[in-house]
């Protein structure tokens, strides 16, 4: 019997340096998440000592001002961890941003109109103008065609290409070719692709053919602003925005 517990003891006892061993890589592993600094939800503070939450704030202030400097992420950016000149900075960098966005002219509802100056609004509308007579001399695309911001003269060149467009759609109707796309040698790559939705936050695209694409969670940002007349180019597990030159990394689900 007393064997037997001699032996019951050291089991026992191996099991808790085992624990502890555990325990001790769990923390590492966690101080090393915390000192990262971009990911604090992730921190388990209460795992940290008084000089390792000092470290950690500094972490998480510098990684906090990186995301902010980029002044596309105002909803990621955390204000109250910035100095009144780091805030500055980034109110600057939000604007320069906010008008790169405005000046694409496709992106009305995520143009932030009251950051811009009377001279930079001036600008956004002359190139939401000329966007918008893309869209309309298109002819494809009715519903996103602002015919109030046309002349006279555009106005005729649109319904000339809305005739145009809806009698070759009726003609290809008619004829109902098969799908051809044009392959780029052996790369694996087609053309002659749009995009018909965009959903998800981005994360959804489907294309005119049917086909609907998976984003990747990183590069969803992008792709959330592409419209039903981007030009896409479709590879090997990427989608490229032929207007923009974007690529996002993209996985077929149908």
């Amino acid at each position: 019997m007393r064997a037997i517990l001699i032996a019951a003891g050291i089991v026992l006892g191996l099991a808790n340096l085992d624990a502890v061993a555990q325990t001790d890589l769990q923390r590492a592993q966690n101080l090393a998440t915390c000192l990262a600094g971009r990911y604090p939800n992730l921190c388990k503070r209460q795992w940290l000592s008084a000089d390792e939450l000092g470290k950690v704030e500094i972490s998480e202030r510098r990684e906090n001002l990186k995301t902010c400097l980029v002044g596309r992420y105002p909803n990621l950016c955390n204000r109250s961890k910035l100095t009144s000149d780091e805030l500055q900075q980034v109110i600057a960098a939000e604007k320069r941003e906010n008008l790169k966005t405005c000046l694409v002219g496709r992106y009305k509802n995520l143009c932030k109109k009251q950051l811009l100056t009377q001279e930079e609004l001036k600008q956004v509308l002359a190139a939401e103008r000329a966007e918008n007579l893309k869209t309309c001399l298109a002819g494809r695309y009715l519903n996103l065609c602002d015919r109030s911001l046309l002349t006279a003269e555009q106005l005729t060149q649109a319904q000339a290409a809305e005739s145009r467009s809806a009698q070759t759609r009726r003609e290809y109707a008619a004829k109902a070719p098969p799908v051809r796309t044009r392959r780029f040698g052996n790369s694996g790559c087609e053309s002659g692709h749009w995009v018909q939705s965009v959903s998800g936050n981005g994360e959804i695209v489907q294309l005119e053919d049917g086909s609907i694409w998976q984003v990747d969670a990183v590069d969803a940002i992008d792709t959330m602003l592409w419209l039903p007349t981007t030009e896409v180019v479709v590879c090997d597990g990427k989608l490229i925005n032929t207007d923009d030159n974007e690529s996002v990394d993209a996985i077929r689900i149908r």
